[in-house]
């Protein structure tokens, strides 16, 4: 017997699985090569043990993949729940920290408080935001807007980049396209034999 077969095939890794699968294969070659019948009935024998092994082992990680999966789903939703009670909770506060503010400014609108307020320990002043934009007269592409004071911004279309990429162009003077690997779980709906 092989070292695959004497080790439980459960206890082996995918990896192990698919590399003994291989050594029995090329076993079987070189067996085939010599006619030596009896002893390729046994190898295809052990290779069929592994390569249910390797379909247990399979179905045993795609499994596992669910339950992660479904596991992740319960924990975004209970994340997402717990965000909405904390945002409630901020936006709330905000509110009053704000009510808050626009109450000072109007008792200091109305001379009721000064701009600056002594307490104890802590001072309350009422000042000037920094100036703003509030309203443009004129739109920007007007031909009566100043240059001087038009903002002209640039940045890359990927999308583009990526199209002509797909399309065959060379962009290797622009850029440098990465192209990853991912790993897709299945379910098979037909049995292969």
């Amino acid at each position: 017997m092989t070292q695959a077969i004497e080790r439980q095939i459960n206890e082996l890794t995918l990896k192990e699985l698919s590399l003994d699968a291989a050594k029995l294969w090329e076993q079987i070659e070189e067996a085939t090569d010599s006619e030596e019948e009896g002893e390729v009935k046994e190898l295809i024998s052990k290779l069929v043990s592994v390569q249910n092994g390797i379909e247990t082992k399979i179905d045993a990680i795609a499994w596992v993949v669910d339950q992660l999966k479904l596991d992740l789903e319960t924990w975004e939703e209970r994340k997402q729940r717990t965000v909405e009670l904390h945002d409630k909770v901020i936006s709330r506060r905000k509110t009053q920290l704000e009510q808050i503010k626009r109450t000072l400014i109007y008792l200091h609108e109305i001379g009721l408080i000064p701009e600056k307020n002594i307490g104890k320990d802590r001072v309350i002043e009422i000042r000037d935001n920094p100036p703003k934009v509030a309203d443009l007269l004129i739109e920007v592409d007007d031909a009566d807007f100043p240059d001087e004071f038009k903002s002209i911004e640039y940045k890359p279309n990927n999308k583009a980049i990526l199209s002509a990429y797909k399309a065959g162009c060379d962009i290797s003077h622009i850029a440098q396209i990465t192209v990853g690997k991912q790993v897709r779980f299945k379910v098979t709906s037909l049995r292969k034999n």
